[in-house]
């Protein structure tokens, strides 16, 4: 997947609204909506029959959670499901005492859906989930708020969202004090129907009711923040200064509780006047954020590897699997390349032929261009082919010419 090929995969999912308005406006701002029709391509992101799909994944009964302001009586079990008629019928004792049923980890479910979430996360440079919630009419939910950004889709039937009226906190992820059931405030009311697409801050308190079945899509991701930023310019400066990893002597359990404090002011201050300076120096936040995208892309769920290489040559033609793309980083010596799953490093005297690799969706193995050999090129092309990123080229889609692509970055 290229970046263009990203773009248009978001474009076709949020139209109207424009991919440059969702990340220069709508990513900055605050609960938006925008109104579809049952017929737009969000609306099939579970394919023609939603309800079908979700019903069949009975290996997701151990996942599956589930909510209500107004159950009338004890959720079911979800224990020891037998089979899909098993587990439709646990479903349906869910509905039928007015709980909302969570889906999670609905990627591999759907192909489209997959291709969606893969093209946010190769833009966006963060993980994205998708989970489904199902429902029956007469059903209330809590008030509440996630501690990532939400896209929501409505594929069957029609709710009604309640969302605060006041900007979003943008809580951070971890725990602090509980301060009790969230109150809703001043809020505004939004109905949905099929094709409609609502976007939630994090943070953002809401509550859910409707008078009929509904189901909707859940999409969720966190883009970078400021936060995340100035972590990514500390752990470059700590690579760089061993100060920053020396540590503090003492008990600390103890110095918390009394004077002992001091001996903390000086070195940290200190290294927040470096990490000031460092930042202004030109290059170092964007190598930063370069090495923190590297870690991102990495630890992103693997790409699916085949279970035996198949033999190849210098006429074998490759293309890019359907859901690979790379992030580059380097240092003189060495090429970082981070895919979703790992990292391979190339040595820079390759850099050229791992360029046209990166780079060129169609190629053969010959084509790979660099002072390289071809036992080189041969050992190249079977690297890539094992972790996912290339796959064989049938013989009629063997390309004589390249079309080239922008990668993620330049070394």
């Amino acid at each position: 997947m290229n970046y263009r090929e990203a773009f248009v995969r978001l474009q076709q999912f949020l139209a109207p609204l424009s991919p440059e308005e969702f990340f220069d406006r709508t990513l900055v701002g605050g609960f938006r909506k925008v109104e579809g029709d049952p017929g737009a391509p969000r609306a099939t992101l579970l394919g023609s029959d939603p309800r079908a799909l979700l019903a069949a994944a009975a290996h997701l009964a151990p996942k599956l959670t589930f909510d209500s302001a107004n159950p009338s009586g004890p959720a079911p079990s979800l224990e020891s499901v037998a089979d899909a008629a098993d587990f439709r019928q646990r479903i349906e004792q869910f509905h039928a005492r007015n709980y909302s049923v969570r889906f999670p980890e609905l990627r591999p479910l759907s192909a489209a859906l997959d291709g969606l979430a893969r093209a946010l996360e190769m833009l966006l440079h963060t993980q994205v989930t998708a989970s489904a919630f199902w429902s029956r009419g007469g059903m209330r939910a809590p008030v509440q708020y996630d501690d990532h950004d939400l896209i929501v889709v409505q594929l069957l039937g029609t709710k009604r969202w309640h969302v605060s009226s006041k900007a979003s906190e943008l809580n951070n992820t971890w725990k602090g004090i509980p301060e009790g059931a969230p109150d809703l405030g001043p809020h505004h009311s939004v109905d949905v129907r099929p094709g409609d697409l609502l976007y939630f801050p994090r943070g953002t308190l809401h509550t859910v009711d409707s008078d009929d079945e509904s189901l909707h899509l859940s999409i969720g991701f966190t883009p970078l923040t400021v936060r995340e930023a100035v972590i990514a310019a500390l752990d470059q400066l700590s690579d760089l200064d061993r100060g920053w990893r020396m540590s503090f002597g003492g008990p600390l359990a103890l110095l918390l509780r009394g004077p002992g404090l001091e001996r903390f002011n000086s070195p940290t201050l200190e290294a927040v006047t470096n990490l000031a300076a460092a930042c202004k120096a030109p290059g170092f936040l964007a190598s930063a954020l370069q090495t923190r995208s590297s870690r991102v892309v990495a630890a992103l769920k693997p790409l699916p590897a085949p279970r035996a290489l198949p033999a190849i040559d210098l006429d074998t033609g490759v293309v890019h699997a359907a859901m690979a793309f790379c992030q580059l980083t380097g240092s003189p010596e060495r090429i970082d390349v981070s895919y979703p799953g790992g990292h391979i490093y190339i040595h820079r005297a390759a850099q050229q032929a791992l360029e046209h690799i990166v780079n060129t969706p169609r190629f053969r193995v010959r084509d790979i261009p660099g002072e390289v050999g071809d036992d080189i090129r041969i050992s190249l092309v079977r690297r890539f082919l094992e972790i996912g990123y290339l796959e064989l080229a049938e013989a009629s889609e063997r390309a004589d010419g390249q079309v080239e692509a922008p990668t993620e970055a330049t070394p």
